[in-house]
């Protein structure tokens, strides 16, 4: 409820106070912190394009920006890396002191901190005034980041812990506000020493770097300590409740000085090594952020801009002086607008200023860029007219920048961590930023030299991805208590996953390894058959014997068009009834699993498909060819009921969607392995090649007749099956591969319980409560039909010949194609239990949507309806329908059977998966029936009709598929219950259900 109503811009509930005099005195003093880095940032490109210090310390850069005539193009006057290391110096200093400051800060507060900072920074600036040589210069810039460091660890801390929750984004804004005024002083200074005409300005520039820093020390001594440090560092708490009363203005804050308490308690065991907590997963989120969000900030380009501002307008054609005075205009526009986003930050929220300034960023960016391309070649300057032009265009970035990434990098992380690593995660925002501005300062001159204007369109690019990250990835935290952080965390859409869930005992053992291989064996069959039957129709003696009218239109018929040589519904019916069979034996399957278990369906699997082989082997007319394929359909039909539930339930729940996915790794290996045999039985002259393709479909169900004879139940058949617990038990220890299994095992018990109350798990599923998995089982085997990856397995023979390819050079393109879905479908299976079931159907769908859609495009202006594509096209459709088939195997291949074999409850579980073999069948079926004829009246437009279904189920993906990864199989529950749009179907289901109860 508090972090409801903080949302909303109200004090969070049981949180007193009011801006007290102290807090406005505390915060001032410490946000002027800021100061130090600002100045350091402004100071550098100032000086650094002052001819005195040029001519005294980079003689070399001196002496090409007065050549008249130079060789050296504009945009690389200044690359020197001598005067790229004086300025990065300070960042390498300062990421290392990063690291250093954080058990400082921790250990003896936050104050303190910023006391070693003001000092080390006025040694510092005394070093660089007085400086006589290069190493001097370093030195200072060394001692300067070393301050700098420690002011910008511990005074967003400090800010964060001192403000009131609904106005801490405004109070840490001052940080950046005085950022910004540092370097706007910075310039003002600059531009008045750049008139002295002694030359001894630039000195004048960096002494001056010590008045910040005694302002800093002078305040540094009135600071209160923040009540978390009091806390953290052991004080008594009655101490640290007369520091948060003062600095509350009440005395009624228990329910904070508690929060902070707990925050404290659980601390305790943890303080060690806050580096090491830091890279567990629970603070993964946190980590992610204090890396990206200072990494984004500087790849706006903000501190190049800042530091060689002076040197950029100098590069346009401005005087030293106009240049100063046009960094001073730039620094105004910063300042103005960091006020504006301290006054508007705690209303509108984090997100919605990242969001915003982005998007004005990029803009003015592209601009920039685009005028620079046009009108600034690499000798000469632009216009007055055109270099106002940019200075106008440079504000209304800064503005941006000064209203959203400027001041929020620093202030979120500063406020996204719990207590116990607070410090740590602070220091790590500081070295990530410190770090990238070290490398932004060491590569920009360089960069500058070669990209020229194409600069700013690579800042734009990345501001572009930042934008999308931060609409996507970061919660909003406007109002929400410091030590109540955690929970936006749990109820984000994405990070939820990290932050929650139930884990099970147990371990991946070599006794589940060896199960999951041998059961994953049953989608050789499907595979070997998918494989198969493209081949043998591309045969010509198969066509001669069985199909003789559509090798006529093959052979002999020139008036044919390339798409429609191969449209025949006989043709079509061979292929096809395979998934009719498949579609209907699935539901007899769901019977045969549920009574018997999984490994009798997966054996039965086995025999029919071997029979099937046998009989399609044999056949002397097209009756016996599809006599075989129904039969090799019926054991499909098993298979696929069965195997994706034992690997489900076998699985570790860490590790079921790579073990899950091994059975689509089978069946590319059974496709693999069928394309290679058909391309090896081709160049058999007597003509009956065919007849070992289909035959030899009896190894791998061998394979799985042999491999289900010694396959052990799963406990949760066991236990639906028999009702033997102690069994159960044991096989479950067995499979866990320890003995305290004792949560999975009463979570199986219970489900058993309510699988025992459906009598008709069909009748059952239709439920309102199941709902969300019946539109899964449904929809995932139907969008995954509309790939169009089942017509591109097994007609791709007939594909690459309708565009030209012999058929030898065919078979080979299609062995092509299955190992880059085998290589893709391995990745996938690293991958999924890390990333996540709904990012790779996003990702891969995606990469499907532009492979056809360039496919298509390349058909339609190249390939007529008579001859061919020339070679380098025919090659070019090859691997663009590899990049398909790649998106495919690592998204909607696997994850089309493991998502609805790990959603469904126990009791309709075997229903469920048999819909989903059901609808799978169905549409492979329908698809098979008609690809032919679609092709021929399609054309070229088949590839964006499925490229439209592809955005349709990337969208259905998005909004409506919740994230299953590391869910254990009887808690899947859950998942729907937090989901925005399916928790109204099983919420509401379960109250209906306790409704019915209590009438009863």
């Amino acid at each position: 409820m508090a972090i409801e109503e903080g949302s909303e811009g109200r004090k969070p509930e049981g949180y007193n106070g009011r801006i007290t005099p102290l807090l406005v005195v505390s915060s001032v003093t410490a946000t002027m912190g800021g100061l130090l880095f600002g100045y350091a940032l402004g100071i550098s490109g100032g000086i650094t394009s002052m001819e005195p210090f040029l001519k005294k310390f980079f003689p070399n850069v001196y002496r090409e920006m007065q050549a008249e005539y130079s060789s050296v193009g504009n945009y690389c006057r200044f690359d020197s890396q001598l005067v790229t290391a004086f300025t990065s110096s300070l960042y390498v200093a300062g990421l290392v002191a990063s690291f250093f400051a954080a058990p400082v800060t921790r250990a003896f507060g936050r104050k303190w901190s910023n006391l070693f900072a003001g000092i080390t920074f006025l040694v510092g600036a005394g070093v660089g005034g007085a400086a006589v040589d290069v190493y001097m210069l370093v030195l200072s810039r060394v001692l300067l980041g070393i301050g700098t460091a420690f002011a910008n660890q511990s005074i967003p801390i400090y800010i964060s812990e001192i403000s009131p929750p609904e106005h801490r984004g405004a109070i840490n804004n001052g940080f950046n506000m005085f950022t910004a005024i540092g370097a706007f002083a910075a310039n003002i200074l600059n531009y008045g020493t750049q008139k002295i005409s002694a030359g001894y300005g630039w000195r004048v520039s960096l002494a001056m770097a010590g008045l910040p820093a005694s302002l800093i020390i002078a305040g540094a001594f009135i600071l209160p300590e923040t009540p978390s440090s009091l806390i953290q560092r052991g004080a008594e708490p009655q101490k640290a409740l007369a520091a948060l009363q003062k600095i509350r203005g009440t005395a009624d804050v228990e329910t904070e000085l508690e929060d902070l308490i707990k925050a404290a308690n659980s601390v305790s065991e943890k303080m060690e090594h806050p580096f090491r907590q830091i890279v567990e997963r629970q603070y993964r989120p946190q980590l992610v952020m204090a890396i990206a969000l200072p990494f984004f900030q500087q790849a706006t380009g903000i501190n190049v801009i800042n530091f060689y501002a002076p040197l950029l307008f100098r590069t346009i054609g401005q005087g030293e002086s106009s240049a100063l005075m046009s960094t001073v205009a730039t620094g105004l526009v910063r300042v103005g607008f960091t006020m504006m986003s301290s006054f508007v930050v705690d209303r509108l929220g984090r997100r919605v200023l990242f969001v915003v300034g982005g998007g004005v960023m990029l803009v003015s960016n592209l601009i920039v860029g685009g005028i620079l391309g046009t009108q600034l070649g690499d000798h000469g300057r632009v216009s007055d007219g055109y270099a106002y032009s940019i200075l106008v265009l440079l504000s209304i970035y800064l503005a941006g920048f000064g209203c959203s990434w400027g001041p929020l990098p620093g202030s979120v992380p500063a406020e996204i961590f719990q207590l116990d690593i607070r410090s740590a995660g602070q220091s790590i925002t500081v070295a990530v930023s410190f770090f990238f501005i070290g490398v932004g300062a060491q590569s920009f001159l360089t960069m500058l030299c070669h990209f020229k204007s194409g600069m700013f369109f690579f800042f734009a690019g990345w501001i572009l991805v930042m934008t999308v990250f931060v609409y996507l990835l970061l919660p909003e935290t406007k109002n929400v208590p410091l030590e109540r952080m955690e929970r936006v965390w749990i109820e984000h859409w994405f990070w939820s996953r990290i932050r929650t869930g139930h884990h099970y005992n147990g371990r991946m053992t070599p006794f589940v390894i060896l199960s999951c291989l041998t059961a994953a064996m049953g989608g050789l069959i499907f595979g070997y058959d998918i494989g198969i039957s493209g081949g043998v129709t591309s045969m010509e003696p198969f066509l001669t014997e069985f199909f003789p009218e559509v090798y006529h239109k093959l052979k002999e018929d020139s008036t044919v068009s390339n798409y429609c040589k191969f449209d025949s519904q006989l043709l079509t019916s061979f292929t096809s009834s395979l998934y009719l069979a498949g579609m209907v034996a699935s539901f007899f399957a769901s019977s045969v699993t549920s009574a018997f278990g999984r490994k009798p369906s997966i054996a039965m699997g086995g025999v029919l498909f071997l029979v099937g082989s046998a009989v399609g082997a044999a056949a002397v007319n097209v009756f016996m060819l599809i006599i075989g394929r129904m039969l090799l359909g019926i054991g499909v039909g098993f298979a696929n009921q069965a195997v994706p539930l034992y690997l489900s339930e076998m699985a570790p729940p860490k590790y079921r969607g790579a073990i899950n996915n091994g059975f689509q790794l089978s069946i590319c290996i059974g496709a693999f392995a069928a394309n290679l045999i058909n391309y090896g039985v081709e160049k058999i002259k007597v003509g009956y090649g065919w007849r070992i393709s289909l035959a030899m479909g009896g190894v791998p169900a061998s394979l799985l007749i042999v491999g289900a004879l010694f396959l052990p139940e799963t406990p949760n058949s066991l236990i639906q099956q028999e009702g033997n617990e102690h069994e159960a038990l044991k096989m479950l220890q067995k499979v866990r591969g320890m003995e305290d299994v004792r949560a999975e095992f009463e979570d199986l018990i219970k489900a058993n319980e309510v699988a025992k109350t459906v009598k008709n798990p069909f009748r059952n599923i239709i439920r309102r409560r199941y709902r969300p998995q019946l539109v899964m089982a449904i929809a995932i085997p139907f969008f995954q039909q509309v790939t169009g990856i089942n017509v591109i397995s097994f007609y791709a023979p007939l594909l690459f010949i309708t565009i030209g390819l012999g058929e030898s050079a065919s078979l080979m393109s299609t062995i092509v194609i299955v190992v880059v879905g085998t290589s893709s479908t391995i990745v996938s299976m690293a991958v999924v239990d890390r990333l996540g079931r709904r990012s790779l159907l996003i990702a891969g769908g995606i990469q499907m949507l532009v492979s056809q859609v360039a496919i298509g495009g390349i058909m339609a202006i190249q390939l007529g309806d008579y001859g061919g594509l020339s070679k380098g096209y025919a090659y070019l459709l090859l691997t663009l329908i590899s990049v398909y088939v790649a998106g495919f195997s690592w998204s909607w291949g696997p994850l089309g059977w493991l998502v609805p074999s790990e959603i469904f409850p126990m009791e309709v579980r075997s229903a469920g998966q048999s819909v989903t073999v059901a609808v799978c069948f169905l549409l492979t079926f329908a698809v098979a029936q008609t690809f032919l004829s679609m092709l021929c009246h399609f054309r070229w437009g088949i590839f964006l009709f499925f490229g439209g279904w592809v955005v349709v189920m990337t969208g259905f993906v998005h909004l409506l598929l919740p994230e299953t990864k590391g869910t254990p199989i009887e808690q899947m529950e859950g998942v729907w219950m937090d989901h925005w749009f399916w928790k109204r179907f099983v919420i509401a289901a379960d109250d209906q259900k306790e409704m019915a109860g209590a009438e009863a």
